[in-house]
C-alpha cells in the first residue's frame, strides 16, 4: 500500500500542477489580448481588438462549458459574418472535450493525491519529503526534455500533439479563410506552451524546496 501510495504521489501530483497550469494560463484574456497586439492579429483577420477580446471570452466560454455554442457574429473586413466556420466549430467541440476530460482527470487524480499524501502522513511520514522530491525531479527532466524538443522543432511537435489528440484532420485549418487559425497563428501556440512549461518548471522546484525542507526536518538531515 506504502509503495501504491508514492507512486500516486510521484506521478499523479505534477499531473495535477501541470493540468491546474494549463488551464490558468489558457483562460487568461488578457494574455490573448497582448498576444493579438503583438501579432498584430487586427489587420490579419480584418477584426478590430474590443471585438478580438469578445469572440475569445465566447470561445473560452465555451471551452470551459460556460455555453453550449459558438454562435457568433461579428464584422470582419467591413462584413458581418459568423465569425467560424462548420471546419472550425467541430474542431472546437474536441477541444471542449480535450479539456472536460483534462479536467476530471485533474480532479480524480487530486482526490487520490490527497488521500496518498494523507495515508503517508499517518502511515510513513518519513517518505513524504523524498516522495515529493522524486516527483519534482522526474517531471522536470520530462519537461526539459520535451521544451528541447518544441525549441527544435515546434511544427514537429506540435503535430504529433494533434495526431494523438485528436481523431480526425478537423484541426487542419486554412490560414487564408479560417478565422481560428488567423487569430491563434503557430507562434501563439508556440508562446503559451513556453509559458506553461516555464511556470511548471517553477512549481516543481518549489516542490522540491518543500520536499527537501520536510526531509530535513522530519528526519534531521538531507536525504
Amino acid at each position: 500500500m506504502k509503495i501504491l501510495t508514492k507512486v500516486a504521489v510521484i506521478f499523479l501530483l505534477p499531473l495535477v500542477l501541470l493540468i491546474t497550469t494549463v488551464e490558468v494560463i489558457t483562460f487568461d484574456v488578457n494574455y490573448f489580448d497582448k498576444k493579438y497586439q503583438e501579432y498584430d492579429i487586427s489587420s490579419v483577420t480584418g477584426i478590430d481588438e474590443q471585438d478580438l477580446s469578445d469572440i475569445t471570452e465566447k470561445l473560452l466560454g465555451y471551452l470551459n462549458d460556460d455555453t453550449d455554442n459558438l454562435n457568433i457574429v461579428k464584422e470582419a473586413n467591413g462584413k458581418e459574418q459568423q465569425v467560424f466556420g462548420e471546419r472550425e466549430v467541430l474542431h472546437m467541440v474536441d477541444v471542449k472535450e480535450l479539456f472536460i476530460n483534462g479536467k476530471n482527470i485533474r480532479n480524480i487524480s487530486l482526490v487520490i493525491v490527497t488521500l496518498s499524501l494523507v495515508y503517508l502522513f499517518i502511515k510513513d511520514k518519513k517518505s513524504i519529503g523524498r516522495t515529493l522530491i522524486l516527483s519534482s525531479i522526474t517531471s522536470i527532466v520530462l519537461i526539459a526534455l520535451l521544451s528541447i524538443l518544441m525549441y527544435i522543432d515546434f511544427h514537429k511537435y506540435f503535430t504529433y500533439f494533434h495526431e494523438i489528440f485528436f481523431s480526425n484532420d478537423l484541426w487542419l485549418l486554412n490560414p487564408d479563410t479560417d478565422i481560428l487559425i488567423q487569430m491563434l497563428p503557430i507562434d501563439f501556440f508556440y508562446s503559451i506552451a513556453t509559458k506553461i512549461a516555464s511556470f511548471f518548471i517553477l512549481e516543481l522546484m518549489v516542490l522540491i524546496t518543500a520536499g527537501i525542507v520536510m526531509n530535513k526536518k522530519i528526519r534531521g538531515k538531507f536525504y
